[in-house]
């Protein structure tokens, strides 16, 4: 049974990125609030977080391309071969992010608990991610198409933050007046779980349709043309320049960024008035949606790359200025902040539509649809970060001299500059380094990327006549 995915709808274009959207509020959990909730609600040692958190991203880390290459190379399941893993890691995702914010037993047991857990939720986050990410390639049909549905899909996610600033932030203080703050980041963590478990389920009734499934799925995968191996998973990535051009990258840029978004609850704790935190929030995430909504048909007027060479450099620029008035001035770092997140919008967005070119080059090299480890590859950097992080932001507590039992009135001007280092400095430089990178490194237009496209259509429709 011949398989024919039929042209991009508007239910599938407009609800591709509501996991994204859901996925926000566990990653900005995650991000501002774990470390947080480590050190000063949980009260662990700094050298038992540091080593707990690090090993389990660096698990995830080396896992992570593992999980892409199995998400190519394996059959499809009964909602075909990304959907079916959207469906059904959700549950899992559940329980173990919730007990990451867990805090069970003495200090010990409790690192382990949360280091293992903290490994397994974002093992079981990435084969929903990694599944959803590569929807954008199984939707599309065109560069066009790639262009709009990752618009579309850092619209939902930037969107997420305007709901969050106040609707969670707000609530993790008057929550503590009537439960315990520990059980405050645990119920937090099941809410924003289940209900990025239930948008997952969203994402597959909404692309229902676009995936070979039952007998179709089963003729695909027999096919020798689609069954991908690890050689063909390798030459994907090792003889695919402009794929490594944006990991080398980003890899780089990770290990400056990586305590950027944890420094912004110290920031607020010890530095600014905390009661800007979610306007912060609110503010940047509107203009990030502006951006992010626009940014498909900029990417198409002005190119991807050009897209994502403005929003980096802007926020190069935003950043360095930012570590001169974070400390005197909140509401001037604000703003700044919001100019950043304008132009960044943008360079998240056609960043994904670049992967997506890079889909089709791994596919024209290679002959075979290595399309998940492709996209899939655009979280190593992510994880890495998140490796860094685990180490970075103990390290520079420690040098600072943190105290978790001193006032934030009694912090010291050493803790706060150590601070700012992380939510400013640190990423600007990263920031500069992917510049550069993808500056002179990314030589990929989408006049050649329309030419692979071509070629692979004609090769396919030979086989197939054959």
């Amino acid at each position: 049974m011949e398989f024919v995915k039929p042209p991009l709808s508007g239910k599938a274009k407009n609800l591709y990125g509501i996991s994204d959207f859901a996925f926000s509020f566990m990653a900005n959990i995650e991000n501002y609030y774990l470390m947080f909730f480590l050190t000063n609600v949980a009260k662990l040692p700094l050298a038992g977080i540091a080593t707990a958190t690090s090993l389990a991203y660096t698990g995830d880390t080396i896992g992570q391309p593992i999980y892409a290459g199995m998400i190519s190379a394996l059959k499809p399941m009964r909602w075909g071969k990304n959907r079916s893993y959207i469906m059904l890691f959700g549950p899992l995702v559940v329980l173990t992010f919730v007990l990451t914010f867990s805090k069970i037993g003495p200090d010990g047991f409790a690192l382990f608990i949360c280091g293992s857990m903290l490994f397994l939720t974002n093992m079981t986050r990435t084969f929903t991610w990694t599944s959803n990410l590569n929807l954008v390639t199984v939707l599309s049909s065109s560069s066009a198409d790639r262009s709009i549905l990752a618009s579309r899909r850092a619209t939902w996610s930037t969107a997420a933050g305007m709901v969050y600033s106040y609707a969670v932030i707000p609530n993790i203080v008057r929550l503590q007046q009537v439960m315990s703050e520990q059980t405050v980041y645990t119920f937090l963590a099941l809410l924003t779980s289940v209900f990025y478990m239930l948008m997952c389920w969203v994402t597959v009734w909404a692309s229902s349709g676009y995936e070979p499934t039952g007998e179709a799925a089963k003729a695909q995968a027999q096919s020798a043309a689609q069954q991908v191996g690890l050689v063909d998973i390798l030459k994907s990535a090792f003889q695919n320049p402009y794929l490594l051009c944006i990991l080398g990258g980003a890899l780089l840029s990770s290990f400056f960024t990586a305590g950027g978004a944890s420094a912004t609850t110290y920031y607020y704790t010890y530095i600014g008035d905390y009661s800007l935190f979610p306007l912060q929030l609110l503010l940047g995430s509107i203009v990030g949606t502006i951006s992010a909504f626009f940014a498909g048909t900029i990417g198409q007027k002005i190119g991807s790359k050009n897209a994502v060479l403005i929003g980096q450099g802007s926020g190069v620029i935003a950043n360095f200025a930012c570590s001169f008035v974070a400390i005197n001035s909140t509401p001037a770092m604000i703003a700044i902040i919001c100019v950043r997140g304008l132009f960044m919008g943008i360079s998240g967005a056609n960043m994904i539509a670049l992967y997506g070119d890079c889909v089709v080059y791994a596919r024209w090299k290679t002959g075979k649809d290595t399309s998940a480890f492709v996209m899939g590859s655009q979280t190593i950097p992510i994880k890495v970060g998140l490796m860094m992080r685990g180490i970075l932001v103990p390290l520079i507590l420690g040098l600072s001299g943190f105290d978790p039992n001193v006032p934030p009135a009694d912090a010291t001007l050493e803790m706060k500059q150590g601070i700012i280092t992380m939510f400013f400095r640190l990423p600007a430089i990263g920031g500069l380094i992917y510049f550069l990178i993808m500056f002179f490194g990314f030589r990929l237009t989408r006049e050649r990327v329309a030419e692979l496209q071509k070629e692979i259509d004609e090769r396919e429709a030979a086989e197939a006549a054959a």
